[in-house]
Parts: C-alpha cells; sequence; structure tokens
C-alpha cells in the first residue's frame, strides 16, 4: 500500500542530520511540505531543504536553541506561520547526548541541559505546535534504547530525559486522544548517524555491534520508514506506542 501525505504539513525538528533529515526527506517523497527545523547546523538544513524540494515540496528553515523554552516555542510558531495551519505531523526529533559523563562528574547545569534539550523541549515544542494541530495530527516523539535500558557508557541522563519522552507519549495518546491526535514514539538503538560520529569511538561502536542480533548498526532511513508507518493511516489504530528500532539488542 502506497503511503501518501499529499497536501499535508510536517514539522521535523533536529531534521539537519541523521533521523531528523532521513523522517524530513521521507515524508516529502510521501507528499508533504516540511519545516526543517535546526540547532546549529545551517549548510546541513538547508541540504535537507534541498532533497525536500528536489520532490516538488515545499520546504520551510526554521532555527532555534531547543535547550530554550522560548526559542523553542518561536521556532514552531515560526514554522507554523511558514507553513500556513493545520499542521498534520510533529515529529520531536531534536536531541542529543551534549557529554559522556559519570555520575560522580555530572554537575547541575549539565543535568538541566541534558533534561532541557531532550525531554522538557519535546513538552515545549508539543505545546506551542497544539493550538495549530488540526483533527487527525499525528505526533511521533523520537526516544532512544536508551530509555529501556539505561544507557551507555555515561549516558545516564539522556537515557532518564528519553525514558521521560515514553512516559509523555503515553500520557499525552490519552489526552489527546478525544481530538483524534495519536501520539507515538520510535525508540532507536545504535543507528549510523552523526550522534555517534560524535559521541561514540569506533572501539565502543563495535562493543554495540557485537550486542546486536542483526549483527550490524541501524540506518537513519530505517527510522524514518517507521515514523512514516506511524504518521500514515496503516497506523490509524496505533497510539500510545514506542517502537524499538535496534535488530534485536533490547526487547521485552
Amino acid at each position: 500500500m502506497e503511503i501518501n501525505l499529499s497536501g499535508q504539513r510536517a514539522i521535523v525538528t533536529g531534521a539537519s542530520t541523521g533521523i531528523g533529515r532521513a523522517t524530513a526527506i521521507a515524508l516529502a517523497e510521501a507528499g508533504a511540505d516540511v519545516a526543517v527545523h535546526y540547532g546549529s547546523s545551517r549548510k546541513e538544513a538547508e541540504e535537507t531543504a534541498r532533497a525536500i524540494e528536489s520532490h516538488r515540496r515545499r520546504a520551510v528553515i526554521v532555527q532555534g536553541d531547543f535547550r530554550d523554552p522560548e526559542a523553542t516555542r518561536k521556532s514552531v510558531e515560526e514554522a507554523i506561520l511558514a507553513l500556513g495551519a493545520p499542521v498534520d505531523i510533529l515529529i520531536n526529533n531534536a536531541g542529543s547526548l551534549i557529554a559522556r559523563t559519570p555520575l560522580d562528574q555530572m554537575d547541575a547545569e549539565l543535568w538541566q541541559e541534558v533534561i532541557a534539550l531532550n525531554l522538557s523541549s519535546v513538552f515545549f515544542a508539543t505545546k506551542a505546535a497544539l493550538p495549530h494541530l488540526g483533527p487527525g495530527a499525528r505526533i511521533v516523539n523520537v526516544s532512544s534504547i536508551a530509555a529501556r535500558h539505561g544507557g551507555g557508557p555515561g549516558a545516564f541522563a539522556y537515557a532518564a530525559a528519553k525514558g521521560g519522552v515514553m512516559t509523555l507519549t503515553r500520557g499525552w495518546a490519552k489526552e489527546l486522544a478525544p481530538r483524534n491526535i495519536r501520539v507515538n514514539a520510535i525508540a532507536p538503538g545504535v543507528i549510523e548517524t552523526p550522534f555517534h560520529d560524535r559521541f561514540s569511538t569506533p572501539e565502543l561502536l563495535e562493543t554495540f555491534r557485537k550486542s546486536i542480533p542483526l549483527g550490524r548498526l541501524g540506518t537513519a532511513d530505517e527510522c524514518a520508514g517507521a515514523i512514516l508507518y506511524l504518521v500514515s493511516p496503516l497506523a490509524s489504530y496505533v497510539t500510545g506506542q514506542s517502537i524499538d528500532i535496534n535488530g534485536g539488542q533490547w526487547f521485552a
């Protein structure tokens, strides 16, 4: 069955690289116009926008530091102003490990930064978008396998934030169901993206790979495929779920 999102409007946060970029492009391939949010990577965001436009869909670019609630609100509102309303799809993907830090070296400032970027931003972005989401809108939050198993070395704060994202997903699915707004999440495992280029050594990645039954790391496109399913009519009876995309590295 072909997924057709023609005439729909989507916002993808953290869309300059990795899972966000792959998702923005997949949505455009399915027919959606897309707002591309970025934090600091303007050049990469422009590359994402060009890829969207190559599919003859409209792309708009917005910037905002999602550690800051006011900047988050302004970015989302700017995206809606540029795209038009109602918005059909919101992908809350912006986030970062920031740094691998053991417990005895974690200070209050870094803790707050990790929580702000990976958890609070999901709340503030969704709150800003909510008045402009029409009936039948879909929200997909990007969590992590770290929420399932506590994270890799020095990633407990990130894992805690991503666990919060899963809980928000369940709570919002209940709250927004009467408005016919579905809310789901994905929980990627170890995915080949700039995230791991920055935060994981080749040796650590090899350790991760050996723990994955499928014997390889995942790709951003494989995550985008799951998101595309969740925002499509194929998932019309799916809400409050977190889909694990990890090659079998973790499962209940």
